[in-house]
């Protein structure tokens, strides 16, 4: 619980699964950076429906001496939230060189795993997706509001271009995304301590990448709609499971493992 002289958050994260993931990377991103920072938190459910951008998360803050406020996007909150002094600057210390890499790796993975992650959820494994995504509303509401949704993400991800692609070749792409963040990983443990944490620029504490490094880790370890990249961590790239499980015991352990 909050003390009296800390703000009050709630975090919206669109399911009632307490101690437990959920599937947008985006809410755990958020989380881990509360977590790190030892930010204290509740976990709401809401949904996009209820968020200020439509989407999730968000969040309730009440500061000790301020009107709460309602924020929202996980970049925007993190940024916000750095700047009050509510978690912490771990950028502050990095080099224009890191910055740009730190950079890079997160554009990476939100910019443009997330199109094609969104592929293989909303497409190619539907039925699952729309019943966890939609799990608030009824039948028979849900198969109409479910094809609508898969519509939209058809064209959407046409427009972006991760819909053009053929599933082989959507595949190779993941794999290239997964398969350098699993270099970076490698180089990092090298020197971490012995079952400790390491982290995706090699330096002593995280920073903003890891936060989306482990987000859309955990993401795909936990999605039943998203079994071939689930299967791709777990064969070719073990380090990047091995990253995500020593955060877990460190950060999350009042949360389930994943499968």
């Amino acid at each position: 619980m909050a003390s009296k002289s800390s703000p009050a958050i709630t975090l919206y994260r669109g399911w009632n699964t307490p101690n437990q993931y959920v599937w947008s990377p985006f809410v755990t991103k958020v989380e881990f950076r509360l977590r790190t920072s030892h930010t204290p938190y509740t976990c709401g459910v809401g949904g996009p429906r209820s968020g200020p951008r439509g989407k999730i998360p968000y969040l309730d803050f009440t500061p000790p001496d301020a009107p709460p406020e309602l924020l929202s996007d996980s970049t925007l909150i993190l940024k916000a939230f750095s700047e009050r002094g509510v978690v912490r600057d771990v950028n502050g210390g990095l080099s224009s060189m890191q910055r740009g890499q730190d950079l890079a790796i997160r554009a990476l993975l939100e910019d443009r795993l997330y199109f094609m992650q969104g592929r293989e959820r909303w497409v190619q494994n539907y039925y699952t997706m729309r019943d966890h995504a939609l799990w608030a509303i009824p039948y028979p509401m849900r198969l109409v509001i479910g094809l609508l949704a898969y519509r939209a993400n058809v064209r959407k991800l046409y427009e972006q271009g991760a819909g053009r692609f053929s599933d082989a070749e959507s595949r190779a792409l993941v794999r290239d995304v997964w398969g350098g963040v699993s270099g970076l990983l490698e180089e990092s443990r090298r020197t971490a301590p012995r079952d400790g944490c390491f982290w995706v620029l090699g330096r002593k504490e995280p920073t903003e990448a890891d936060a989306t490094v482990f987000g859309f880790v955990v993401s795909n370890l936990v999605c039943d709609a998203a079994p071939d990249t689930r299967r791709l961590l777990k064969g070719e790239f073990p380090v990047v499971v091995e990253y995500a499980e020593r955060i877990h015991g460190r950060w999350f352990p009042d949360y389930d493992m994943w499968p």
